[in-house]
């Protein structure tokens, strides 16, 4: 009886995975398009399989596993169809994440990484390098001195030489993280030890016949290498090609796939449709190419739900997998000039309001120049808050945030931006209370009058003209505060676009009770007295026709259980704000005389 597959989330050791019969999800056909470029550059997201790729492609490449081929491919495209390449290569693999992030002596740490890998490789591989050349590199104390005369000596002993370099950036986008930029600008300054080594791999890539026969390096963002090498000019940036948008993630038949596999083996009790369906909200809808057709899903997020879902009958508790988080104290930054909120701050503004913005995608650009507006735009989509549509809107590209899971990490960056102002104010568990009883018993108010208060602190913000957009984009990030709805802006409903709508996540929370379409309204400060009532009854008037006619969209209500269609009962409401205070809160259809609200 054929042993079923187990699935190693979080393993990204392709030996791992072939020899413990571990279901793999196949990439090597992209082989051969990769061998058309000798030096190459891959950006894509955290968590997305990159450190897989790269172990796949060295195991593949390197001399000592030649005679493992069968065993380790036996399953793959590439089985049958090896290149010439194959097996040909001796293999040096730096993970840039092993270096110890010790920002008193960040040089020493580096070094004392590269010198084991170095050893190790030179140790691995005596039978193919002389003695001579051995001696040498261990004479040196630089790392790029190393490199060099090891990369020659190489060439000179008539053997090919393949460096992989895996999170070229993630000691540096730590220390950018960390300890801000000067220590930055020191290691990728004109006289730095990392730019020092990129100058070297630079050297061994040039000319007509180059000493380094190929070189593969990934990372989360290309600005750390545009700065140490000197405008972006090691080898090619193959991230943006529609050839390569597949070549890490996974496409919708490879998630299929997935479930109709351990659904044979007899492993999977849930409905396959509904899981389906769940995926495709949370972690699908990446495109990495304006010009791409086939979006793919994030790696970690479908292997993460399939090892929680696999022989049980209910879901994860938690759809985002802590280790999609990351660190936004850096981007952070971005949106602020001194202690005020910039320009940077409306495109996320733009972005939470119509889910989409528009951008000419810079694939090279420096940290200093990480503030313009299409830079902060690229950096965004480069670490996947933002994702390719296959539309265009003036001649740009049109980017949208790709799923559920990226929403939320969106919303948890803009919650840390405005979190300082706050203090001591428990405002999280307080917004929870609020979101638990607008799900479980339909009180509404005490959200959006907390929403108010919470507003009224950010004076930061209360200089921006456009208050309207700002005043949106507080409900939707205050409103998105746990997980009870997947909420959506500007959502087409019955040929109308709804400003906000919050439908349950019943798969998660079977037994809520309500959904909530909002219609968000904004008056000018300058209407007073009678001429302020006047405009109140207009806006209720015109966000009374919209409401109705987007609750009559039956696809909606089937979708998310609405009544008719399940238990779940629809709340129409109408907000009205003049300025920054909250005039108006009140369902239609339901008469209530304090409607009008005191500054």
């Amino acid at each position: 009886m054929e042993k079923i597959k187990s699935i190693l989330y979080g393993i990204s050791s392709f030996a791992d995975i072939s020899g413990n019969n571990a279901y793999y999800v196949d990439k090597t056909m992209f082989i051969p398009e990769i061998e058309k470029t000798r030096f190459n550059f891959f950006i894509r997201p955290r968590r997305f399989g990159k450190s897989m790729l790269l172990s796949m492609l060295g195991l593949y490449y390197d001399i000592h596993s030649k005679e493992k081929f069968d065993t380790l491919f036996k399953e793959t495209w590439i089985h049958e169809h090896h290149t010439e390449e194959r097996g040909k290569y001796l293999i040096l693999y730096l993970d840039f994440s092993a270096v110890a992030q010790a920002t008193d002596d960040l040089q020493k740490s580096f070094n004392n990484y590269c010198n084991i890998e170095i050893w190790a490789f030179m140790r691995r591989n005596k039978e193919y390098i002389h003695e001579n050349i051995v001696e040498m590199v261990n004479k040196e104390n630089a790392i790029s001195d190393k490199l060099n005369i090891l990369v020659h000596g190489i060439r000179e002993s008539n053997q090919k030489f393949y460096i992989f370099i895996d999170e070229y950036d993630n000691f540096t986008n730590a220390l950018l993280s960390e300890e801000g930029a000067e220590l930055y600008h020191q290691i990728t300054s004109q006289n730095g030890f990392f730019k020092d080594f990129f100058r070297t791999l630079k050297t061994l890539t040039s000319g007509m016949n180059p000493a380094l026969s190929r070189l593969f390096m990934t990372g989360v963002s290309p600005i750390t290498l545009d700065d140490v090498s000197s405008g972006f000019n090691i080898g090619t940036n193959i991230s943006l090609i529609p050839e390569y948008n597949t070549l890490l993630g996974f496409t919708e038949n490879d998630v299929s796939e997935i479930f109709d596999y351990y659904i044979k083996a007899g492993q999977y009790p849930l409905n396959k449709s509904e899981a389906m369906h769940l995926l495709r909200k949370w972690y699908d809808n990446y495109l990495f190419s304006s010009k791409s057709e086939k979006s793919v899903y994030n790696t970690d997020g479908v292997l993460y739900f399939m090892t929680l879902t696999i022989n049980r009958t209910y879901y994860p508790e938690y759809l985002i997998d802590e280790n999609l988080r990351m660190d936004y104290t850096k981007l952070q930054n971005l949106v602020f000039h001194g202690d005020e909120l910039n320009g940077n701050f409306d495109i996320l503004t733009e972005i939470i309001n119509t889910d989409k913005i528009s951008a000419n995608i810079n694939k090279s650009f420096p940290f200093n120049r990480l503030k313009e507006p299409e830079n902060y735009k690229s950096f965004l989509y480069f670490l996947g808050l933002l994702t390719f549509t296959r539309k265009t809107f003036k001649g740009k590209a049109l980017l949208q945030i790709p799923n559920e899971t990226l929403k939320h990490l969106v919303y948890d960056y803009i919650k840390g931006i405005l979190r300082k102002p706050y203090g001591r104010l428990n405002w999280v568990d307080d917004m929870i209370n609020c979101m638990s009883d607008m799900a479980y018993d339909g009180d509404f108010k005490p959200a959006f009058e907390y929403i108010q208060k919470l507003l009224n602190i950010q004076t930061s913000v209360r200089d921006f003209k456009n208050g309207e957009a700002v005043i949106k984009t507080f409900h939707l990030i205050y409103l998105n505060i746990n997980d009870f709805y997947i909420s959506y802006s500007e959502k087409e409903m019955n040929k109308g676009f709804a400003d906000i709508t919050l439908f349950p996540f019943y798969q998660k929370y079977p037994d809520m009770k309500y959904a909530y379409l909002i219609e968000l309204k904004y008056i000018k400060k300058d209407f007073e007295g009678e001429k302020l009532s006047s405009e109140i009854q207009n806006k209720i008037k015109e966000a009374t026709e919209q409401l109705e006619k987007y609750s009559e969209d039956h696809y909606s209500k089937k979708e998310f259980s609405i009544a008719p269609y399940g238990d779940v009962v629809l709340k129409k409401l109408i907000v009205i704000y003049q300025g920054w205070e909250m005039v108006y809160c009140e369902e239609l259809g339901v008469e209530n005389k304090r409607n009008i609200y005191s500054a």
